[in-house]
């Protein structure tokens, strides 16, 4: 997905805005923000059905797009809930789909180094790792209900708000130079997509890196 150019871009009045009680809510704010297309309008719609669905829009749809610092940081908190359900196993949709598998929050430590890394906005003083869980669980609860109002199957869920996402938890062929076998100069090279990039480029790892445990996977793949 290209960046959206500058001149399809509207302005809001309205921010993500974080509660005493941790809710997260789109607020009206005297700075005005730049955001493309029609976000604003969908963006209103979505937290209008809760904070769940109106993350789940930034994470899903908005990958590679050009946010100001708040909202791209729910953004980046979302896609890391949409990458770990590329990953995981759940099950299709369909007519009469079987019950939509959970995506368990990240370690507590984990959320707490996301807290910490937050810019400056409303609400930051109430933003910690308890927070960012039960916020991760509404978006998880979100995303089930649009898959089982959808009846679709993951993929098709996926590909059809974002195709980027549809690379994400997938095993690739790569034709590679073999140097050191001249009877052989090609060889193939099967790559695990791990997560999209900031750009909204597929990101992967040499297959065997994928079960690599996570101590001795920057050491053996990094070169990757």
């Amino acid at each position: 997905m290209r960046p959206r150019p500058a001149d399809d871009m509207t302005t809001s009045n309205r921010i993500p805005v974080l509660t005493p009680h941790g809710h997260l809510v789109l607020a009206p704010t005297d700075e005005a923000r730049a955001l493309p297309g029609n976000l604003q309008e969908r963006l209103e719609a979505a937290f209008e059905r809760g904070a769940g669905h109106g993350l789940l829009e930034l994470g899903i749809r908005e990958v590679g797009t050009t946010l100001p610092a708040d909202f791209a940081y729910w953004r980046e908190f979302a896609g890391r809930y949409v990458t770990l359900l590329c990953t995981s196993a759940q099950p299709d949709g369909g007519a009469n789909p079987a019950p939509l598998s959970i995506i368990a929050a990240p370690p507590a430590e984990t959320l707490a180094a996301l807290a910490s890394a937050a810019p400056p906005m409303p609400g930051g003083e109430y933003l910690n790792a308890d927070v960012l869980a039960a916020l991760w669980e509404l978006t998880d609860a979100a995303c089930r209900t649009e898959r089982a109002d959808a009846k679709q199957t993951l993929q098709e869920f996926l590909k059809g708000r974002n195709p980027a996402w549809h690379l994400v938890g997938r095993v690739h062929f790569n034709l590679a130079e073999n140097r050191s076998d001249e009877q052989a100069p090609f060889a193939f090279i099967a790559t695990y997509t791990t997560r999209l990039s900031a750009q909204s480029r597929a990101q992967h790892l040499p297959l065997a890196c994928a079960s690599t445990p996570a101590r001795r996977t920057k050491r053996v793949c990094s070169r990757f």
